[in-house]
Protein backbone atom coordinates (compact mmCIF):
# COMPACT_ATOMS: atom_id res chain seq x y z
CA UNK A 1 0.00 0.00 0.00
CA UNK A 2 0.77 3.50 -0.35
CA UNK A 3 2.53 5.59 2.78
CA UNK A 4 -0.03 8.44 3.17
CA UNK A 5 2.45 9.28 6.21
CA UNK A 6 3.91 12.47 3.91
CA UNK A 7 0.68 13.77 3.61
CA UNK A 8 -0.37 17.15 5.44
CA UNK A 9 -3.70 16.15 4.91
CA UNK A 10 -5.12 14.14 7.42
CA UNK A 11 -6.60 10.97 5.97
CA UNK A 12 -10.56 10.29 6.26
CA UNK A 13 -10.22 7.09 6.76
CA UNK A 14 -8.40 3.59 6.61
CA UNK A 15 -7.25 2.21 3.14
CA UNK A 16 -10.16 0.57 1.56
CA UNK A 17 -10.50 -0.54 -1.96
CA UNK A 18 -13.68 -2.77 -1.72
CA UNK A 19 -15.94 -0.07 -1.63
CA UNK A 20 -17.24 2.81 -3.65
CA UNK A 21 -15.95 6.18 -2.96
CA UNK A 22 -18.72 9.37 -2.88
CA UNK A 23 -18.37 12.38 -4.37
CA UNK A 24 -16.37 15.13 -3.64
CA UNK A 25 -18.32 17.76 -2.54
CA UNK A 26 -17.23 21.10 -3.95
CA UNK A 27 -19.65 23.16 -2.31
CA UNK A 28 -18.47 21.63 1.42
CA UNK A 29 -14.96 20.86 0.60
CA UNK A 30 -13.69 18.14 3.13
CA UNK A 31 -10.22 18.98 2.18
CA UNK A 32 -8.38 22.29 0.06
CA UNK A 33 -9.00 20.60 -3.39
CA UNK A 34 -6.28 22.23 -4.88
CA UNK A 35 -3.80 20.90 -1.68
CA UNK A 36 -5.11 17.53 -2.54
CA UNK A 37 -4.53 17.45 -6.27
CA UNK A 38 -1.25 18.46 -5.53
CA UNK A 39 -0.50 15.38 -3.00
CA UNK A 40 -1.23 12.75 -5.03
CA UNK A 41 0.19 13.67 -8.34
CA UNK A 42 3.42 13.68 -5.54
CA UNK A 43 2.54 10.72 -4.09
CA UNK A 44 1.41 8.93 -7.80
CA UNK A 45 5.42 10.20 -9.41
CA UNK A 46 7.01 9.31 -6.18
CA UNK A 47 5.82 5.91 -6.42
CA UNK A 48 6.73 5.76 -10.43
CA UNK A 49 2.83 5.34 -11.02
CA UNK A 50 0.93 5.75 -13.79
CA UNK A 51 -2.33 6.40 -11.83
CA UNK A 52 -4.21 7.13 -7.94
CA UNK A 53 -7.14 6.61 -6.53
CA UNK A 54 -7.80 9.05 -3.86
CA UNK A 55 -8.53 5.77 -1.48
CA UNK A 56 -5.47 4.41 -2.28
CA UNK A 57 -4.41 6.49 0.31
CA UNK A 58 -7.48 6.98 2.74
CA UNK A 59 -9.24 9.42 0.86
CA UNK A 60 -13.12 7.54 0.28
CA UNK A 61 -13.82 10.19 -2.53
CA UNK A 62 -13.75 10.25 -5.91
CA UNK A 63 -10.28 11.65 -7.71
CA UNK A 64 -8.24 10.35 -9.33
CA UNK A 65 -4.30 11.59 -10.38
CA UNK A 66 -3.17 9.97 -13.51
CA UNK A 67 0.00 11.21 -15.78
CA UNK A 68 -0.35 12.73 -18.79
CA UNK A 69 1.38 14.42 -21.77
CA UNK A 70 2.77 17.08 -21.48
CA UNK A 71 0.80 17.68 -17.64
CA UNK A 72 -0.50 15.37 -15.41
CA UNK A 73 -4.44 15.22 -14.42
CA UNK A 74 -6.25 15.28 -11.64
CA UNK A 75 -9.85 14.65 -12.04
CA UNK A 76 -12.54 15.04 -9.48
CA UNK A 77 -15.89 13.25 -9.72
CA UNK A 78 -15.38 11.97 -12.99
CA UNK A 79 -17.42 10.01 -14.88
CA UNK A 80 -16.76 8.20 -18.22
CA UNK A 81 -19.50 9.13 -20.78
CA UNK A 82 -18.89 6.75 -23.22
CA UNK A 83 -15.65 4.08 -24.56
CA UNK A 84 -15.06 2.97 -27.49
CA UNK A 85 -16.26 -0.51 -28.68
CA UNK A 86 -12.69 -1.08 -29.54
CA UNK A 87 -10.69 -2.89 -27.14
CA UNK A 88 -6.81 -3.18 -26.58
CA UNK A 89 -4.96 -6.11 -24.25
CA UNK A 90 -2.16 -4.79 -21.86
CA UNK A 91 -0.35 -5.73 -18.91
CA UNK A 92 -1.92 -3.61 -15.69
CA UNK A 93 0.27 -3.21 -12.72
CA UNK A 94 -1.19 -1.42 -9.46
CA UNK A 95 0.70 0.54 -6.62
CA UNK A 96 -1.66 -1.20 -4.17
CA UNK A 97 -0.50 -4.48 -5.20
CA UNK A 98 3.35 -4.30 -5.85
CA UNK A 99 4.46 -6.53 -8.76
CA UNK A 100 0.97 -7.98 -9.81
CA UNK A 101 0.80 -7.77 -13.37
CA UNK A 102 -2.23 -8.85 -15.33
CA UNK A 103 -3.11 -9.07 -19.23
CA UNK A 104 -6.49 -6.31 -19.06
CA UNK A 105 -9.19 -5.72 -21.96
CA UNK A 106 -9.77 -1.91 -21.49
CA UNK A 107 -11.06 0.60 -24.46
CA UNK A 108 -9.15 2.34 -26.50
CA UNK A 109 -10.78 5.53 -26.24
CA UNK A 110 -13.19 6.98 -23.66
CA UNK A 111 -15.14 10.36 -22.95
CA UNK A 112 -14.86 11.69 -19.45
CA UNK A 113 -16.99 14.59 -17.53
CA UNK A 114 -14.82 15.52 -14.75
CA UNK A 115 -14.20 18.66 -12.58
CA UNK A 116 -10.87 20.41 -12.13
CA UNK A 117 -8.99 21.34 -8.48
CA UNK A 118 -10.79 24.51 -9.17
CA UNK A 119 -14.23 23.39 -9.96
CA UNK A 120 -14.36 23.79 -13.58
CA UNK A 121 -16.25 20.99 -15.48
CA UNK A 122 -15.18 19.73 -18.41
CA UNK A 123 -15.32 16.82 -20.66
CA UNK A 124 -12.75 15.14 -22.70
CA UNK A 125 -11.45 12.40 -24.77
CA UNK A 126 -8.53 10.36 -23.67
CA UNK A 127 -7.14 7.51 -26.17
CA UNK A 128 -4.93 4.99 -25.88
CA UNK A 129 -2.51 4.42 -22.25
CA UNK A 130 -4.70 7.04 -20.84
CA UNK A 131 -8.16 5.72 -21.48
CA UNK A 132 -6.23 2.15 -19.65
CA UNK A 133 -5.35 4.10 -16.83
CA UNK A 134 -9.09 6.00 -16.40
CA UNK A 135 -10.63 2.64 -16.61
CA UNK A 136 -8.49 1.60 -13.73
CA UNK A 137 -8.13 4.57 -11.36
CA UNK A 138 -12.14 3.93 -12.06
CA UNK A 139 -12.25 0.37 -11.02
CA UNK A 140 -11.16 1.84 -7.74
CA UNK A 141 -13.16 4.62 -7.28
CA UNK A 142 -16.10 2.22 -7.82
CA UNK A 143 -14.73 -0.55 -5.57
CA UNK A 144 -13.81 -3.04 -8.10
CA UNK A 145 -9.93 -4.85 -7.81
CA UNK A 146 -8.00 -4.64 -11.49
CA UNK A 147 -7.24 -8.04 -11.61
CA UNK A 148 -11.39 -9.29 -11.57
CA UNK A 149 -11.21 -7.37 -15.49
CA UNK A 150 -9.08 -9.91 -16.72
CA UNK A 151 -9.85 -13.42 -17.98
CA UNK A 152 -9.43 -16.75 -15.80
CA UNK A 153 -6.72 -17.69 -17.04
CA UNK A 154 -5.10 -14.56 -17.34
CA UNK A 155 -5.79 -13.87 -13.62
CA UNK A 156 -5.18 -17.23 -11.69
CA UNK A 157 -1.56 -17.34 -14.18
CA UNK A 158 -0.99 -13.69 -12.59
CA UNK A 159 -1.76 -14.58 -9.53
CA UNK A 160 -0.13 -17.51 -9.12
CA UNK A 161 3.00 -16.10 -10.58
CA UNK A 162 2.61 -13.16 -7.80
CA UNK A 163 2.14 -16.00 -4.54
CA UNK A 164 5.28 -17.41 -5.73
CA UNK A 165 7.36 -14.63 -5.79
CA UNK A 166 6.14 -13.24 -2.34
CA UNK A 167 6.16 -16.32 -0.87
CA UNK A 168 9.87 -16.25 -2.00
CA UNK A 169 10.47 -12.98 -0.70
CA UNK A 170 9.07 -13.60 2.69
CA UNK A 171 11.94 -16.36 3.19
CA UNK A 172 14.74 -14.26 2.47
Amino acid sequence: MIDIESLELEPLSEVSLDRECVPFDFADPPCDPIELAHRMVKIMVDANGLGLAANQIGFQYRVVAFRGMPENFVLFNPKIVSASDETMLLKEGCLSYPGLYVKIARPVECRVRYTQPNGETLTQIFKGLSSKVIHHEMDHLDGVVFYSRASKFNRDAALRKWRFYNRRAKKK
